[in-house]
């Protein structure tokens, strides 16, 4: 029976990337192009995680990122959430409907797709190491009842490049092996993409990763439970930015279960890597862009996995920020260099 009460999953690609956006701030600085590009690599679609700093964009700002995707490959873009909430007060906000609205022209004019991810309730994790199931229940309801009332009022899913809803939760074996824990979840992810489906034909999406926590769960089994009840469009995480390459090792049992079920996924590749003088606690994640030969094994890994999709997280910050890294990496992806 695993227990319920221990620390929190670090290798949790979100809670790292909320622990690095909260410290470090995301790089806001012109987005960088790649003129001339000649062989570089192919992605369908990468990530925006907006920030408050990202508020104070402007539409030439957005245009270079749109530019950056499709120049990539992209055809679609995740907005990884529509506002940040949980804190009380002025800490909870959502992004304004002008800057949305920008977003989903820019991308138009770049012919991307956008995808909307709910608000994210930053209670998530505490929630998930609740010993009380009534607290688990409540976060749930909680959310649940959020979701629902900014999908009433939410003008999105009339854009004519609107192209789903994405749930901003990050679902992993650990702390769902219970068998109980599982039905709440799997209650919770129902009503969840039965609220969001109204008014689209969009198969609504989450994230889930490969936990290295030691569990008698499966992220397999979770997931054949989860598809018996929600319908709902997998996005899975390499887990290399944290966990090493040998980190797909976790991930494969997944893709051949949805393989198996013909459940349309995709894969998100990792153009990060945690440097080691992160503190063991997560407390000041610090990470830098990935090296080019890393991020081809895992392009490989992605084109044989079978996915419909293969995502960046994310051109910002890890491609387009001024670092040494990134601009190595552009480097060799402009001249198309081995």
């Amino acid at each position: 029976m695993t227990d319920v009460r221990q620390p929190t999953d670090l290798s949790s690609p979100l809670r790292r990337r909320l622990l690095r956006a909260a410290l470090l701030a995301p790089a806001v600085a012109a987005l960088a192009t790649l003129p001339g590009c000649s062989t570089p690599p192919h992605f369908d679609g990468s990530f925006i995680q907006p920030w408050r700093s990202h508020l104070d964009l402007t539409a030439q700002d957005w245009k270079r990122h749109m530019a950056l995707a499709r120049q990539l490959g992209c055809r679609q873009i995740v907005v990884q959430w529509a506002g940040l909430y949980g804190s009380g007060g002025d800490a909870d906000w959502d992004v304004p409907d002008p800057v949305m609205q920008l977003i989903f022209s820019t991308a138009a004019a770049e012919g991307l797709q956008v995808r909307v991810g709910l608000p994210y309730h930053s209670g998530w994790w505490k929630a998930l190491q609740a010993a009380d199931p009534a607290a688990l229940d409540a976060f749930l309801a909680l959310t649940l009842d959020h979701a629902r009332r900014y999908l009433q009022r939410a003008p999105w899913a009339r854009q004519a490049n609107f192209s789903g809803w994405y749930l901003p939760y990050e679902l992993e074996q650990f702390h769902w092996a219970q068998d109980d824990r599982q039905q709440r979840l799997c209650t919770w992810l129902a009503a969840l993409s039965a609220a969001a489906k109204a008014g689209t034909p969009h198969v609504t999406a989450i994230s889930t990763y490969f936990s290295r926590l030691p569990t008698t769960g499966s992220l397999a089994q979770l997931w054949t439970r989860i598809l018996e009840q929600a319908p709902l469009r997998p996005m899975v995480q390499d887990g290399v930015g944290v966990a090493g390459l040998d980190n797909l090792d976790g991930v494969d049992p997944l893709l051949a279960l949805l393989r198996a079920r013909n459940v349309d996924f995709d894969v998100v590749v990792e153009l990060f890597e945690e440097l080691a003088s992160s503190p063991a606690d997560g407390s000041h994640f610090q990470a830098q862009t990935a090296d080019a030969a890393r991020i081809a094994k895992q392009l490989a890994w992605a084109e044989r996995s079978g996915a419909a999709g293969v995502f960046a997280f994310a051109l910002d910050p890890w491609l387009s920020q001024d670092t040494p890294r990134a601009q190595a990496l552009r480097r060799r992806w402009r001249t198309g260099a081995q």
